[in-house]
């Protein structure tokens, strides 16, 4: 099987492989942990760099008063990528990041006018998909050049190998007789061929 094709196959393999959970199948890349106690009104959280297609997978258990804070995902900016709502006792995210930025988790307890909440809470990043996505744009990429380069030398070698062949028959320029080219002359009025007339002409000149 050609180079190309062979690069280009692998790309489409690694691209369907950065949509798989692979949080579920290999390790952990990185992880953190941490406890908050969350005034009244009061809103804290974790903040993570995650990379395009990156998976955040992560677990959260409340304690105090109802038990319940509000949960959402910001990113550097401050707009909410993600609103999960009000939680209660706990939570277990799965996330994949959209794009490449710092994000925050957010424990809100804006609901509370009196109360406390205290909030532990765990995550795992997964870059995997990144890198396998990444690794299948540039093999793509490499793929399609190397597949047009192959079909470029292909069509090439056809052209060594299947050129039409160089006819072997020349015209009296004289009579119009056609006649092998292994004659020196027109073997129906006698005239010379004609390459052999314009060398004749040069040299009278």
């Amino acid at each position: 099987m050609k180079k190309g094709r062979v690069l280009f196959a692998l790309s489409i393999i690694f691209i369907i492989m950065s949509y798989l959970p692979t949080n579920r199948l290999l390790p952990e890349w990185s992880g953190s942990t941490g406890f908050y106690d969350l005034g009244p009104g009061n809103v804290n959280g974790p903040t993570v760099y995650l990379l395009y297609n990156g998976i955040i997978e992560s677990d959260v258990s409340i304690s105090g008063a109802n038990r319940d804070v509000y949960f959402y995902i910001t990113d550097s900016y401050g707009k909410r990528v993600l609103d999960v709502g009000r939680i209660y006792d706990g939570y277990h995210l799965e996330w994949r990041a959209q794009g490449i930025d710092l994000y925050r988790l957010n424990f809100d307890n804006t609901m509370s006018l009196v109360s406390h909440k205290y909030v532990n809470w765990s995550f795992q990043v997964f870059h995997y998909n990144t890198l396998f996505f990444f690794l299948g744009i540039v093999l793509l990429v490499i793929g399609t050049l190397q597949v047009i380069r192959e079909e470029k030398i292909v069509q090439k070698v056809k052209g060594i190998l299947f050129k039409e062949p160089e006819s072997q028959v020349v015209e009296c320029q004289y009579c119009g007789t056609t006649y092998s080219k292994t004659f020196d002359k027109c073997p129906h009025c006698g005239a010379p061929k004609k390459a052999q007339v314009r060398t004749k002409e040069k040299k009278s000149s």
